[in-house]
């Protein structure tokens, strides 16, 4: 194995959260070194920390059958260590060409944005290289690139050298929610974007975090692919799921798609919205057409 850089790399701030090298007291008992979410994070998020493991594997292991060993543990978590994937994903394949290891994903681990996507990608990029055949690695789910992701090959010193602690702009958006009356209200919000999030990126987070002062419109378990915005139009994408757990009313599924698009509007950057469901566009969201949203409404204007 490669000597670990981290053992020798101060603590490096990510995303807003403490990148931490963190060793158990007993490494000479795990044959890889894995990183994961510390269960115990530093203040104000949470870490990545190196927990040694036993892959269980023959000293005549191929690089590839380690690699799939390390990535399954990645998923299932180690005692003090929690696993940055999503619940309910799971490895599809993994293959080493040349230095670069490839490793596809179900398509739950697109479900992942934001922090939660950069993390996920660092502990797997971190652990693969520690093996001496890997000095990249390039992430799909699906077979597909997240194209929302900026990079798609993913090399140790990208991740080490990532100071990503600062907060790099204040935006003040407005997100909709609902009062006790059922009624669509806005709630504003300033959000801090850090190096590598888009105002998008993190109004949509916010908004499926839910309110502050008002209702939940979302259900708990709807979630985004990606958003981006392009001369002003903005590409909302969604996993088929979040489209099978809208309720059946076509009125609560419209109150949804305006929180959706009312919030999105809220930044100067936005004048049209497209929703794209597994990477298709849509006309209608549930039962509601689109094209109800489709531009900027004439009273978010005049606000």
């Amino acid at each position: 194995m490669k000597r670990l850089v981290a053992l020798l790399l101060p603590v490096l701030i990510l995303l807003g959260f403490a990148l931490l090298y963190r060793q158990e007291e007993t490494p000479q008992k795990g044959d890889a070194l894995v990183y994961l979410l510390a269960e115990e994070g530093a203040a104000g998020g949470d870490a990545i920390a190196g927990y040694y493991v036993d892959l269980g594997l023959e000293e005549s292991a191929t690089p590839q059958e380690r690699g799939e060993a390390i990535v399954e543990t990645l998923i299932s978590g180690v005692p003090g260590g929690r696993s940055p994937l999503p619940s309910g994903v799971y490895l599809r394949s993994i293959s080493i060409q040349g230095s670069r290891a490839y490793v596809d994903f179900s398509s739950r681990y697109s479900s992942l944005t934001g922090i939660d996507l950069s993390l996920a990608d660092y502990c797997i990029t971190l652990s693969l290289t520690q093996l001496d055949a890997v000095s990249s690695v390039s992430i799909t789910s699906m077979g597909r690139e997240i194209f929302y992701r900026d990079n798609q090959v993913l090399m140790e010193q990208d991740v080490l050298l990532s100071t990503m602690g600062d907060v790099i702009e204040t935006v003040h958006v407005t997100l909709y929610f609902v009062n006790q009356d059922h009624q669509l209200t806005g709630e504003p919000r300033a959000l801090d974007l850090y190096e590598g999030q888009s105002p998008a990126e993190s109004l949509m987070s916010a908004l499926l975090e839910g309110p502050q002062t008002l209702v939940r419109l979302l259900p708990e378990e709807f979630t985004i692919s990606g958003v981006r915005v392009e001369e002003g139009v903005c590409y909302l994408s969604l996993p088929q799921r979040s489209i099978d757990i809208l309720p059946e009313d076509p009125a609560e599924q419209r109150l949804m798609l305006q929180s959706i698009a009312y919030s999105l509007y809220s930044l100067d950057t936005v004048e049209e919205l497209r929703i794209l469901v597994d990477g298709q566009e849509v006309e209608t969201f549930g039962q509601v057409p689109v094209e109800e949203f489709l531009f900027r409404p004439e009273e978010l204007s005049a606000e």
